[in-house]
């Protein structure tokens, strides 16, 4: 990431826990916190990623990072994780799925999903939230996906990040003024995540998206950025797409043109 849209001190003094911030739109959104002033901390499940991009974004914008493990299934390592840090900025961004037939789905395939990105979600915010309500409030930012038109292929994670996307509305009351909550959507980015997840031809022709090309990992971040700083004061319980109008038009798929055999059948009633 080398835009610097943001002033180097718009978040001078802040504290920012990135979930998931190793790798691909995770790792962009703590170098664009970093580049902003935050003090930023980067927490996964695997040390190693995360001691390579904390020195990587720490060397792009002079600000250091700090590292921490967390798993997000696992509500006893996020207590442990808000007791050694006070955060003033929680990007939610840890997450994952496999796409899929919906009907092909077992039992632990679907819980899995579910569990980490909606339950996950829920107990960082949770617990991460009422430390900020305990103490000078807060901000948080929930990376969900484009959901509104359904996402064929990953039912499991469209139901699970639509729940996010609704929590967010709810806590936005329950929790307002005190602590925003917001979430982004990102459409089609191909990380290295999304390289290794789907197949080659999933988001290959875009030419009915409004901006027919992928977006950025910068983008997410800026888009972080802005709802995390001053500018967006008077923002809360709110998705911002960023997908090049992605939700608007455009094929939604997360499986191959082909990886739907039951839609060539007719319905006999």
């Amino acid at each position: 990431m080398t835009e610097r849209p943001f002033a180097s001190s718009l978040l001078a003094g802040k504290t920012a826990l990135v979930t998931g911030g190793g790798t691909g739109l995770g790792r962009a959104i703590a170098e664009g916190l970093s580049g902003a002033g935050a003090d930023v901390v980067i927490a996964a499940r695997r040390k190693e990623r995360l001691d390579v991009a904390a020195a990587e974004i720490s060397a792009a914008t002079g600000n250091p990072v700090d590292v921490d493990l967390v798993d997000i299934r696992d509500r006893s390592t996020i207590e442990a994780l808000a007791g050694r840090h006070d955060v003033d900025i929680l990007v939610n961004n840890a997450g994952g799925q496999f796409p899929q037939k919906a009907r092909d789905y077992s039992p632990n395939g679907w819980n899995s999903v579910i569990d980490l990105n909606l339950n996950g979600t829920w107990a960082m915010t949770q617990v991460f939230g009422n430390q900020m309500l305990d103490g000078h409030g807060g901000n948080i930012v929930q990376i969900v996906a484009i959901v509104g038109r359904g996402l064929p292929g990953i039912a499991h994670s469209a139901a699970a990040r639509a729940g996010v996307v609704e929590l967010a509305k709810t806590l936005a009351y329950e929790w307002g003024p005190a602590v925003r909550v917001n979430c982004v959507a990102p459409g089609a980015f191909r990380t290295d995540g999304w390289e290794a997840t789907y197949d080659d031809e999933v988001g290959a022709d875009m030419s009915g998206v409004p901006l027919p090309f992928p977006g950025r990992p910068s983008d997410i971040a800026n888009a972080v950025v802005f709802l995390a700083s001053p500018a967006a004061s008077y923002i809360t319980g709110e998705c911002l797409y960023v997908d090049g109008g992605h939700a608007l038009h455009g094929p939604i798929s997360a499986l191959p043109p082909d990886g739907y055999p039951e839609r060539s059948t007719r319905p006999t009633s």
